[in-house]
């Protein structure tokens, strides 16, 4: 009898041990799991900090070349025309669209090899010394608004 008593007192410590072995196991994977969360977390923040970063160098890009002297009644414009600031990123280009309105483009490098593009309609000004461009009132576009996807290219 005496016996049989030791051996259920036995019993009831190995199932503790068990029961914490087990709670052990599920806090692991618990800590596993959240681990991978905060990872993913982390790089979808990287993702977008990127993302941020071309998107206010391409607002920077189409500021500056919304102020750039261009060469209005250059027959090149019936390309893109673009022009980089030195020692800097900011790149903008300017294509006619019609005979006084010209499609602006802000251009920012985004991640390998793919750029982010920010449109300004600017209308052409006729002054007595030189032509100049402004911005059309609600232009700004953050897509090509030319249906001829060509025209954008």
């Amino acid at each position: 009898m005496n016996d049989l008593g030791q051996r259920h007192k036995n019993q009831r410590g190995n199932a503790l041990l068990v029961s914490v072995l087990m709670m052990l196991t599920l806090s692991l994977m618990m800590l596993k799991a959240l681990h991978y969360q905060q990872e993913n977390a982390m790089l979808m923040m990287f993702d977008e900090q990127k993302y941020l970063n071309a998107f206010q160098q391409a607002e920077s890009s189409l500021a500056w070349g919304s102020v750039q002297s261009w060469p209005l009644n250059s027959r090149e414009l019936g390309n893109w025309l673009c022009s980089q600031k030195s020692g800097s990123y900011l790149q903008s280009c300017l294509r006619r669209y019609q005979d006084d309105l010209f499609l602006l483009k802000g251009v920012a490098p985004f991640s390998a090899g793919e750029h982010l593009e920010l449109y300004q309609w600017m209308k052409q000004m006729k002054g007595s010394n030189q032509d100049t461009l402004i911005p059309v009132k609600s232009g700004w576009l953050d897509f090509c608004p030319v249906i001829p996807v060509e025209f954008c290219l």
